[in-house]
């Protein structure tokens, strides 16, 4: 029996030719049970996200496995595997176990330690298993990687920290202001960075959302995605009266908040802080805000110190990580070892019965 990944990544190539070789929802369930069929496999296994796709196969006495996995690609996308082939990474047995186990850690993605990796890689197990393409091997194997993610988790800090400004933001704001399910937000700018900082919100509890952007048309685009409220730029100012928190990230070439405008506006408030991060480059905000009383105004280099440092935090966390690793990894190729003793006796005295 042989275990093998094939697959390629984020590192190993660029989004135009990652997108050709991925497998969409849909299709994911008939083209496991193909591969499996086609491929000659004993087992298999497909893990499709956008940074990666990657092959998991057994292959008992087929030894040309890995080139009848690379003929099924060929098939499949109708294109020349050889073309890109060298952008194709293949790790067999233990290390094949044990990259596995990176990926479904977090340890291998684009962002050390992320969470939602692991999701992706139960939810291709649960797909393979409705396909039928698993077996004893492949089942144990992430069986064991769901273990080890969540041993890493629960015994390292690799998955502590926020390691995105928009994350950060948000994990600064309640750091100041405490809960944040009873304050009001404002967003200004509904571009990407408005829609992460909407969704992490919304995931800390917040409610009440206002989305303000020159074009009130992309933003109410973006509130009725996310139950949220629609203002006009032009109105914005005045409803700094009623908020907590105000993020922006337009791409005024001049500032939008000035001292002026948020000091007239504190008695209204009764001096009730203001949380204000500022993502904008050139800034939306004057940064004499900050002499103002309750207010407390963080630009962008504040929030990638804060992004460096969690990153760092992740890093040191390797050594840790990576020793667990290596012990569950022997764990497993223990069990394996034993598995294939147990088979090659059977296989003699299927042999010998012949005889």
């Amino acid at each position: 029996m042989n275990l093998v990944v094939m697959g390629i990544n984020h590192k190993t190539a660029p989004v135009e030719i990652r997108e050709k070789f991925s497998f969409s929802p849909k299709q994911i369930l008939e083209v496991n049970r193909r591969l499996k069929q086609e491929g000659g496999l004993s087992e298999s296994l497909i893990l499709s996200t956008c940074n990666r796709m990657e092959i998991y196969a057994v292959a008992g006495k087929n030894s040309e496995f890995i080139g009848a996995i690379k003929e099924f690609l060929s098939r499949f996308y109708n294109l020349q595997f050889a073309d890109y082939e060298n952008l194709f990474y293949v790790y067999k047995d233990r290390q094949a176990v044990e990259h596995l186990y990176r990926v479904a850690s977090g340890l291998d993605s684009m962002v050390i330690g992320e969470m939602e990796i692991l999701s992706q890689v139960k939810k291709a197990y649960q797909d393979a298993r409705q396909s039928h393409s698993t077996g004893k091997i492949l089942n144990r194997v992430f069986e064991k990687a769901f273990n080890t993610a969540k041993k890493i988790r629960t015994d390292t800090f690799v998955g502590h920290g926020a390691v995105s400004v928009s994350s950060a933001a948000i994990k600064l704001a309640k750091k100041i202001l405490g809960g944040l399910s009873d304050k009001v937000a404002l967003i200004i700018g509904a571009g990407f960075i408005g829609e992460q900082l909407v969704l992490y919100l919304k995931k800390n509890g917040i409610k009440n959302i206002l989305v303000a952007n020159r074009t009130l048309e992309k933003a109410r685009i973006l509130t009725d995605k996310f139950a949220a409220t629609a203002v006009s730029f032009d109105d914005f100012r005045q409803r700094l009266v009623e908020v907590d928190i105000v993020i922006t990230s337009t791409g005024a070439p001049h500032c939008i908040i000035r001292k002026d405008d948020v000091l007239n506006l504190m008695p209204k408030r009764k001096q009730k802080p203001l949380f204000i991060i500022d993502l904008a480059v050139p800034r939306d905000v004057e940064a004499d805000l900050n002499q103002i009383d309750n207010v407390y105004l963080y630009n962008i280099d504040d929030l990638q110190k804060i992004v460096q440092q969690n990153i760092s935090l992740r890093e040191n966390e390797l050594d840790s990580c990576n020793r667990i690793i290596d012990r569950s990894g022997k764990v497993f190729m223990d069990w394996w070892l034993k598995e294939k003793t147990k088979q090659h006796a059977q296989d003699f005295g299927d042999r010998l019965a012949l005889k």
